[in-house]
Formats: C-alpha cells, structure tokens, sequence
C-alpha cells in the first residue's frame, strides 16, 4: 500500500505543479515549456523506457537479480553519456526547432533527470522496495516544488524553469542512489545476452509509446507553428492536466495487477496468468473509467477551480475535444499491453499505434484539422480511437484472456448512468459545491450499480468477508 499511495501522491505533486507552473509562466512561456516537457518525455520513451520494462518484467527474478541489474545499470550509463554528447552538439551547432538553442540543449539533459527517476523507482518496486520508492517520489516533489516553482517566479522564462526541473530530479535520483545497488552488479558483470534479450522484449513497446507520443508532439508542434505559442499553451495545458490524471490511474494497475500475473504465471503457469489477464482488466478499467468520465462530466466544474484564469474557456472544450483519445490510450494501456506482455509477443502494439500515427498524418495533410487547436484535439482522438480498435482486436483473438462481456456492459452501463447524474452539476453556483456532489453523487450510484449486478463477483466477494468477519467475532 506505500508504494501505491507513494504513486498516487507522486501523481498528483505532478498534476499541481503543472497548474502552478502555467499560471506563474503564462500561455506563451508555459507553451514553450510544455513543449520541450513533451519533448523530453518522448525521447525519454525512445532511449530509457525499454530498460524500465524490463526491470519490471525481469527484475523480480532473484535468480538473476545481479547479472540483470549489472546489465541494465551498464545500458543506462552508456544512453546518459551519449546524451550529454547529443546535447552539446545540439548547443555548438545552435539547432533551434523554434524553441531557441538553450531548450534544444536542455532536453536531452531534462531526459536523463526524468529517465533516472522512472528507472530506480521501476528497481524499487520489482524489488519490493517500498520505503525508497516513496522516499524518492517524496524528494523529487519537494526539489520540484522549491526548485522549479521558485526558479520559475524569479524569472518567469522556460528555459531556466527546465533547468530548475532537471536539477531536482538529478538531485533526488543521487540521493537514493545507494538504495539501488545490488550486491555483485558492478558494470563488468553485465551480459550481452541480458541486453539483447530486454531489447528485443520491450522494442515494440518502447516503439508503440514514442509513435503514440509523436502523435502529440507533432500535432504541438502544428500549433507552434501555425497557431503560435499562446494558444499552444492553451492546448497544451489541457492535454498535460489531463495526461498526468490519466497516468496514475493507468499505471496503477501494472504496480499491483500486472506483477500479480507474473507470479502467478511463475506459480501456476500460463493459464491461470491467462485468467489473471482477462480480470486484471475489467478491474482496472472500473477504476480508471469513472474517474476519466467524471473528470470529462464536470469539466466546466473542475476548469472554474483550477484552471489559472488566463486559459478558462478553452480548457474544458479542449479537455473534452481530448476524451475520447485519452480514454482510448489508457484502455490499450490497461487492457491490451498486458496480453502481450505476458507472451512476449509485442510487436502488435507497434503495429496499432503506426496506424494511430498515418491517421493522424492524414487527418493534418488532407482535411482542416491543423487550422485550430480544437481540430487538433479531434485529430488526436480519431487517432487513437483507430490505434485502439486495432490494438483491441490483435489482443483479444484469443478467448482465454479477453475481458467478461457481461463485465464490460454492466461497466459501460454504470459510467453512462454516472455521467448523466453528475453533468447536470456544473450549473451549480459554486464549483466546490458542484465537485462534492458530483464526486458523492456520482460515485454512490456507480459503485452501487456494480454491486447490485455482481461485476466481476464484488458482491459475492464482499458478502463473504462480511461472513467471515462475523464469524471470526462470533
């Protein structure tokens, strides 16, 4: 439970830093921020993400716990040093991109800091190391808050802010730096055959989450050019808020559910991971659904006590113009990458998201999505509607691990009755008033729907630990 509330605190340090940071910089340095965010997530995604997969995957054998940590530790030292180089030539040959010849340097920089983070806490949590994943996310959010807040109203400029963020990060990474060690994985202990056989399993994963991203960047990059950064901030804004809500709520599931797979695949072979699979992922998407839908629902609502004033208006018809993209990511996230996962069998995702990527090149070259933000919302959503649909249909030709019908309608029934209580909310005068009752209101009725029509056997569940219980008293 500390590594899950460690996450969720993590998650939304995250979130609040992002409103902070847009009202401190403005629409026009926030744009430009965002922007290079985006950036260095994306090239973290290229370069480091295949090593944080495969320590989730692989790193919880204790068999071969020092030879893989010797290996991985060797592979992300080797990516470090080549994008420290990357940055400086990136500085000497004043590449610009639009951003100016500082923030090109700065994202490899940015990347390594962020990358070093997800990395040792992806170690901790193999490793069933709770106390320093928590202490981590705990000093990053607080480097964060201090360096990068502060930084960002004394000067009031991207550049330095990025630089603040990268500095924490660093900061936090280094200070749990000894926690992370493993006894025998010193850097001529890493194995070629360790490094191909990670590659080689979270290639396509790795491949499907940077195209997914190129969709976002380029379409950024879009406004940036066209619209310029001011309503770039507007649109990025509401697509980070929105991604960062998304993310501890998607992710979530692959800390417990997806390592509960595994071992059950270890334990009690492939079948009953199988099982596991097919239930991971209604349970997953009765978490993630409601809280996606509300947030959509009382856009409005939560745009009125959040959103810095200088970005109400667009924010909730953006974020809505967003939903169905979003939505359709955390559910390839949730339900599909984990079938392949466990059968190491992931060039499917890849394949979905080029064909989420050619959707959203056409819908810019050939209609008139590229000449307002809202377009490029649209564009976005169609994409990953396409990427989702095909992703789905690869995943679940098999029906040992495709998720009950009957929990998927009694799901989609609950969060469209949720939806039609809490949407009418956002008249009310207060928009406290309005995010309480759409939170009880909305949560009362979807959870009782859920236990009056048994999803996934929680009545049955629940009525026998009360059983228990009273048993256990009597």
């Amino acid at each position: 439970m500390l590594i899950a509330a460690a996450f969720l605190i993590n998650s939304a340090g995250n979130f609040v830093l992002g409103v902070l940071l847009s009202a401190i910089l403005g629409p026009a340095e926030f744009g430009r921020y965002a922007t290079v965010a985006l950036a260095g997530l994306t090239l973290s995604g290229a370069v480091f993400d295949w090593l944080r997969l495969s320590t989730i995957r692989f790193a919880g054998d204790k068999q071969q716990q020092s030879s893989f940590a010797a290996s991985l530790e060797a592979m992300n030292l080797g990516i470090t040093l080549t994008l420290f180089a990357a940055a400086g030539i990136a500085y000497a040959l004043r590449l610009d991109f639009g951003l100016g010849p500082l923030l090109v340097f700065l994202t490899p920089l940015y990347t390594v800091a962020i990358s070093r983070i997800d990395y040792s806490a992806a170690q901790f949590r193999a490793r069933d190391l709770s106390r320093p994943f928590a202490l981590i996310f705990a000093l990053r959010q607080l480097f964060c808050f201090v360096a990068a807040a502060g930084v960002a109203w004394l000067r009031r400029d991207a550049a330095t802010t990025v630089a603040a963020l990268a500095v924490a990060n660093l900061a936090a990474a280094i200070a749990l730096g000894p926690a992370l060690r493993v006894p025998g994985a010193t850097l001529m202990a890493a194995r070629a055959e360790d490094v191909r056989r990670f590659f080689f399993y979270a290639k396509p994963l790795v491949a499907s989450f940077v195209i997914y991203a190129l969709i976002s960047l380029i379409n950024r990059q879009v406004a940036l050019s066209r619209l310029g950064a001011a309503e770039t901030g507007e649109f990025a804004l509401a697509f980070d808020l929105s991604q960062r809500l998304f993310q501890a709520l998607y992710a979530l599931p692959e800390i417990f559910l997806f390592q509960y797979a595994l071992r059950r695949d270890r334990e009690q072979g492939r079948a009953a991971a199988e099982a596991q699979i097919a239930l991971n992922a209604v349970l997953s998407l009765a978490a993630f659904l409601p809280v996606a839908a509300g947030y959509f629902a009382l856009g409005p609502t939560f745009e009125r006590l959040i959103v810095p004033a200088a970005y109400r208006g667009d924010f909730a018809r953006l974020s809505l113009a967003l939903a169905p993209g979003l939505l359709c990511y955390g559910g390839i996230v949730i339900a599909v990458h984990p079938v392949f996962q466990l059968a190491q069998r992931t060039w499917p995702v890849t394949a979905a998201a080029a064909l989420a990527l050619a959707t959203d090149a056409a819908l810019l070259l050939f209609g008139d999505f590229g000449s307002s933000v809202e377009g490029l919302a649209h564009a976005y959503s169609i994409s990953l509607g396409v990427g989702g649909v095909a992703a789905a249909a690869m995943a679940f030709r098999r029906k040992a691990v495709r998720p009950a019908l009957y929990d998927l309608a009694v799901l989609a029934g609950a969060v469209a009755a949720m939806v039609a209580v809490v949407r009418p909310l956002n008249a009310l005068g207060s928009p406290w008033l309005g995010a309480l009752a759409g939170v009880s209101l909305g949560g009362s009725l979807y959870v009782a729907i859920l236990l009056a029509c048994n999803f996934a056997g929680a009545r049955e569940f629940l009525l026998g630990r009360l059983r228990a219980r009273r048993d256990a008293v009597a």
